[in-house]
């Protein structure tokens, strides 16, 4: 399947997964996994299932294991960032 016909529509959303994923990192992460085998729809399924509440921003998405943090860096970054204040990798 095309990247656009995988893409979850996020658009009643309210998590920090959701305001971070685009249609471009999810087509450049897609194909990506750990070497445990954790995809990219994996790290975002809680978030696609579970759309938030109006008031309370959740999370939106998951780590399977150590390697996550590095081959979804590009999505899994900005969460982090935007959940935590600021908090950079380099920090």
């Amino acid at each position: 399947y095309a990247s656009e016909q995988e893409y979850p529509d996020l658009s009643k959303h309210n998590n920090h997964m959701a305001k971070v994923l685009t249609p471009a990192i999810y087509e450049r992460l897609r194909s990506k996994q750990t070497p445990s085998g954790f995809t990219l729809d994996d790290v975002i399924q809680t978030g696609v299932d579970n759309p938030g509440h109006p008031f309370i921003m959740t999370v939106g998405c998951v780590a399977g294991d150590e390697e996550t943090y590095e081959v979804f860096k590009e999505l899994l970054d900005p969460v982090i960032e935007d959940r935590h204040g600021g908090y950079k990798p380099t920090d």
